[in-house]
């Protein structure tokens, strides 16, 4: 009887083990290879537009309302996962630009749906974490 029971719960245990495992790794892997090059727009939380550019190398965003320009070059870490670092910025005073040159930030796209994506941002080592949703031009 206790032999039959330690088979029991050692099955149980092997069967959570493996349903457990098949939740992590069976998950559909996103695709973002759409998103990698091309041209794609975002509301910042400040209102607005942004219009962004995006090569394999640089990313372009202009801000429409504020004749803003700030170049980026971006690092592909892994499919769905980028940082970029700011190199460029045109339209803002002397002092801001020197400011924020050198900007980094990481993003990491957490869905992916028809003609948008949605990214976590931060910033260099800060702990905070902003969503936004960017579409497609195409």
């Amino acid at each position: 009887m206790i032999i039959r029971i330690l088979r029991l719960n050692i099955i149980s245990t092997l069967f959570a083990i493996v349903g457990f495992s098949a939740s992590i790794f069976g998950q559909d892997s996103l695709d973002c290879r759409d998103f990698k090059t091309g041209r794609f727009h975002y509301i910042p939380p400040n209102g607005g537009e942004v219009t962004i550019r995006r090569t394999k190398k640089k990313q372009i965003e202009r801000y429409n309302d504020e004749n803003q320009k700030f170049i980026f070059e971006i690092n592909w870490l892994d499919d769905c996962s980028y940082d970029l670092v700011l190199v460029n910025a045109k339209g803002l005073p002397k002092e801001k630009k020197k400011e924020i040159i050198g900007t980094q930030l990481h993003c990491r796209v957490v869905a992916v749906s028809l003609g948008h994506y949605e990214i976590e941002i931060s910033e260099g080592a800060s702990s905070k974490v902003e969503e936004l949703t960017i579409f497609s031009n195409r």
